[in-house]
């Protein structure tokens, strides 16, 4: 494997392990910067990374009215 092949398969890895983290900022969540940290944190194991990309795609409740 060639230094171009590394240095693409090294791009694609981190995008792959930072997707959570990509969706939830391009959706605008609450909670972008938790799916980040968890994603930083435990993003390397299965786990983890399936807990980010839970939080990144799950529905926002409905907020509190105050009136």
């Amino acid at each position: 494997m060639g230094p171009l092949e590394v240095v693409v398969l090294s791009v694609v890895r981190l995008l792959l392990y930072f997707l959570p983290a990509f969706v939830a900022f391009r959706r605008g969540g609450e909670s972008r910067r938790l799916v980040l940290l968890v994603n930083v944190l435990f993003g390397a194991t299965l786990v983890g990374w399936g807990v980010a990309l839970f939080l990144a795609t799950r529905r926002p409740g409905p907020r509190e009215q105050t009136a």
